[in-house]
């Protein structure tokens, strides 16, 4: 029977930047991942035989991202932080764009995911995000599950009447298959945890918690344009007027072809788009359909020129982005289960890239790893400073 040093479930940033880590101090480590790629959100994506991300990627310019970003760099043995450029969110209007200042009194429900979007400058990488992940996957030297979905979490048999921690031995795989460790890690939906921890170690009552919690999604809108370029820079956050409590969105244009292409070329371009919707919601496939008529709604109200130049669309939901309170230990394992860390995502107060950095290196940190041992109390005062900043620039 063998015996892995570390299983970490889920390829996402998180998972794949762990396993990457630990697979420079052993190679006896098994990533496990349930789709037929790795990457999760941050794979690469095609549209109209453009190679894009998967939706939009930023990083919020703040002293948080650059030691994250810091920590990768160390990890690849690259530089990728480029440059910290201003980010003046725009809104439109019937009197055309202006700056947007914010929401007021009807701030959306997902507030906390689209604010991330809002920081007052962001930070530029030299290399797209699905371009690091492969790289963070070349660097890879363990082993790889694909297809291949962890249906339970076994435990070693207590003494009756024990007061021993439970102790998890392995994970079965697609209903048949097991494989053991002596560490685990999980970075997929915290929400699946309800599903494969047995009951003596997840209570029912946190379950029904996991599962009841609000989890929202991002829904994510690529568009291709041809014959059309636009000179239109940096966010932009349209609402509109109508009160249907969908929510903004939030989009920009990538760099397209130069406006003096030869007469044999087509000038084109590509934007993004994101808005949010929570997990209950979507499961109506209606109301994703709503959500996105809504974003091409008002994206044609504000670039009119646009609605004829869309030649291509591609259409991307992202698992769940927050939500799933659980008890865990201070370093970060699960409450009564020392050798499984949650490195979910979904688990840290910042979304998208950061988020998923964060979780990852603090997982490091705990792990004991070198470089990544920033004590918490730093990550606490860094968050406090971020968050100071972020409301001081909303307000």
């Amino acid at each position: 029977m063998h015996i892995y040093d570390y299983i970490i479930i889920g390829s996402g940033l998180t998972g794949q930047t762990i396993a990457t880590q630990l697979s420079q101090e052993t190679q006896n480590v098994l990533l496990i991942e349930a789709e037929a790629f790795t990457g999760g959100s941050n794979r690469q994506a095609l549209l109209n035989g453009n190679v894009i991300d998967a939706g939009i990627r930023f990083l919020p310019a703040n002293d948080l991202s650059i030691k994250a970003v810091e920590q990768l760099e160390n990890l690849l043995g690259l530089k990728l932080i480029k440059s910290e450029k201003e980010n003046h969110p725009q809104t439109y209007d019937a009197s055309g764009f202006k700056p947007f200042v914010g929401f007021g009194d009807k701030s959306p429900e997902f507030y906390d995911q689209f604010s991330y979007f809002l920081s007052p400058k962001e930070l530029e990488l030299t290399l797209p995000v699905h371009q690091i992940m492969e790289l963070l996957k070349n660097k890879y030297q363990g082993e790889t599950l694909m297809r291949s979905h962890v249906t339970k979490f076994g435990f070693a048999e207590q003494e009756e009447g024990s007061k021993a921690e439970p102790q998890l031995t392995h994970v079965v795989v697609n209903g048949s298959k097991t494989y053991y460790a002596n560490n685990f890690i999980f970075a997929g939906p915290v929400r699946d945890l309800a599903l494969i921890v047995p009951d003596d170690v997840l209570n029912i009552r946190a379950k029904a918690k996991l599962k009841k919690d609000s989890y929202w999604m991002a829904i994510c809108l690529d568009l291709f344009h041809q014959d059309l370029t636009t000179e239109q820079e940096g966010l932009f956050v349209l609402d509109g007027t109508t009160d249907d409590g969908i929510g903004p969105c939030a989009g920009r244009f990538l760099p397209g072809v130069a406006a003096d292409v030869s007469p044999t070329q087509k000038a084109q371009q590509i934007s993004q788009w994101i808005s949010f919707i929570d997990l209950t919601t979507a499961e109506e496939t209606e109301n994703v359909g709503e959500v996105l008529k809504k974003m091409k709604r008002q994206i044609k109200r504000a670039f009119p020129e646009m609605s004829d130049a869309i030649k291509a669309e591609r259409i991307f939901m992202s698992p769940p982005l927050s939500g799933g309170e659980l008890k865990m230990n201070s370093n970060g394992t699960l409450h009564k289960v020392n050798n499984l860390w949650i490195a979910s995502a979904s688990m840290n107060q910042y979304p998208n890239l950061l988020g998923s950095l964060l979780q990852s290196q603090m997982t490091l940190a705990a792990l004991g790893f070198g470089g990544f041992q920033m004590a918490k109390a730093d990550f606490a005062e860094e968050q406090a400073e971020t968050t100071e900043t972020q409301t001081e620039a909303e307000l």
